[in-house]
């Protein structure tokens, strides 16, 4: 069995989620598990952690979001987590685009590669993994994973749904169908106005530069990056890793700090 004593284990745990990188001396990633704990943290994480060498004998990073009842060597914000991801995988950019299970937010850069601001959405979950979760129940599909296969095989004209406010989505959905619109039309329709949302919230008075470096779970629906790249007329990266960046940050972090003199 490899010997894990020197690698770094990130740990990232959202609303959602639960996100593990492992990471050798050189910040290589070897290994990453991805799971919905769907409430059950401690469930989450020993199902995550079943595609890891166990018992785990390196170090453990956190990413600040990460509950109590944890065992780690150091906790890291989660922005800085993500930023620090972000330097690693695609050196510099423009605007990092966050969007998770219930929130969304972005990270300005100027010209040069410095840090501006973050700006974020309210406490409301709409325009977020979250609220295409409750509409994909609704239209009796599995989960978002589903509802963003169904909206990225669509072509045609797409309804106006109210992403900004559940209950008005529901209301736009009922009308959508007695409209005539296809299933493949509304999932497109909620995608399109999850990213307009996204867009009129983030980007209306510090229009992005870019490349824009879209993470967070939401970045693995490819309907959602495609309105994304439209509204914006910007390019918009998006990587498998989208959803770790929490995780491979922290233990970059961690990896960066056993190394330094």
């Amino acid at each position: 069995m490899t010997q894990t004593h020197h690698h770094t284990l990130g740990i990232d745990i959202g609303s959602v989620s639960v996100g593990l990188a492992e990471l050798d001396p050189e910040g290589r990633i070897l290994r990453t598990a991805y799971r919905s704990h769907q409430g059950n943290v401690r469930n989450g994480i020993l199902s995550a952690l079943a595609d890891f060498h166990w018992p785990w004998t390196g170090k453990v990073a956190v990413s600040a979001s990460t509950p109590d009842g944890i065992a780690f060597d150091r906790s890291y914000d989660n922005r800085v987590a993500i930023m620090a991801a972000a330097r690693r995988l695609h050196g510099e950019v423009g605007t990092l685009l966050l969007v998770g299970g219930e929130t969304f937010g972005a990270v300005f850069f100027d010209a040069a590669g410095n840090y501006l601001n973050y700006r974020a959405n309210t406490s409301c979950a709409a325009g977020t993994g979250a609220f295409l979760d409750q509409q994909a129940g609704r239209l009796n599909l599995p989960g978002i994973e589903a509802l963003a296969e169904v909206a990225s095989q669509n072509n045609r004209d797409l309804p106006k749904i109210a992403t900004r406010c559940a209950v008005f989505a529901k209301t736009d959905l009922i009308h959508a169908q007695q409209e005539g619109y296809a299933l493949g039309q509304i999932c497109d329709g909620l995608c399109h106005g999850l990213a307009r949302n996204i867009v009129n919230t983030l980007f209306s008075i510090d229009p992005p530069l870019e490349p824009i470096l879209f993470v967070g779970g939401v970045s693995q629906n490819p309907a959602v990056k495609d309105h994304l790249r439209s509204l914006t007329g910007k390019q918009v990266i998006v990587d498998r890793y989208g959803p770790l960046y929490g995780a491979i940050g922290a233990a970059l972090l961690l990896t960066e700090e056993r190394d330094a003199p």
